[in-house]
């Protein structure tokens, strides 16, 4: 047993360097386990991840997210006080597009309840965890599944917003990158609205009414990779 189990999905190989791995190992935090894990779909990796972990205290990173200093002694006072805790995610100063909005990022200076959950920097208790259900594998291999789960979460627990529980994680690397993820998590979002029980017919007025302008170049580029995205799944789905 251990007070803090870290789970880590990555597609890294084996042997590279994990840069949240080796810093958690310089940070005097002792009583932790880290569970890397390489299945296909970070949803699927999660769940084992939860299903090997021995701690009561379950933190959630991202092959790419660099954790502060003290940030596993941060997490593990933060889930004492609360069900499951988001994090604050900051963006390097060089990194690529990093004044876009992305608002379950930085949600603020100051602590406060919330519905937002970022996958890449999250830390909810085993109890929350086996109350509600893992990550839903069957919907969602990548892109919502940690947003699907808060939904869930909040519906019996609170969730807190601690910004002194920082890691910093790059968005995308480059517009190509941009685009690719944003038509993923535009599929993403035809699988959640599925789920939640939304018919063909709604999806077709979402996508048609929905407009493609937005107020930048990269904003409006975000939205046609978006409905791009909304278009092929719907469609996958039919088959």
């Amino acid at each position: 047993m251990v007070e803090v189990s870290v789970i880590v999905p990555t597609i890294l190989p084996p042997g590279a360097t994990i840069e949240p791995v080796e810093r958690l190992a310089r940070d005097g935090f002792d009583d932790y386990e880290v569970i890397v894990r390489r299945d296909d779909g970070a949803a699927h990796a999660r769940n084992v991840g939860i299903e090997r972990a021995s701690g009561e205290k379950l933190v959630f990173l991202d092959d790419d997210s660099v954790p502060c200093e003290g940030f596993l002694r941060t997490a593990s006072v933060a889930l004492d006080a609360y069900p499951a805790v988001a994090g604050r995610v900051v963006q390097p100063a060089d990194a690529p597009y990093r004044d876009l909005e992305l608002p379950w990022y930085d949600q603020g200076e100051k602590t406060k309840p919330t519905d937002l959950l970022p996958g890449c920097n999250m830390a909810i208790r085993r109890e929350v965890i086996e109350s509600v259900g893992g990550f839903d594998e069957e919907a969602f291999g990548w892109g919502h599944e940690e947003s699907e789960l808060a939904e869930r979460i909040a519906e019996e627990y609170a969730i807190q917003y601690v910004p002194e529980l920082v890691v910093e994680h790059t968005y995308v690397e480059s517009f190509r990158d941009f685009l690719e993820k944003s038509y993923l998590l535009g599929r993403a979002d035809v699988r959640w609205w599925r789920l939640d029980g939304k018919s063909d017919r709604w999806l077709l007025r979402q996508t048609l009414n929905t407009s493609l302008r937005e107020d930048s170049r990269l904003g409006t580029a975000r939205r046609v990779a978006q409905r791009v995205g909304w278009i092929a799944e719907t469609v996958a789905g039919r088959d």
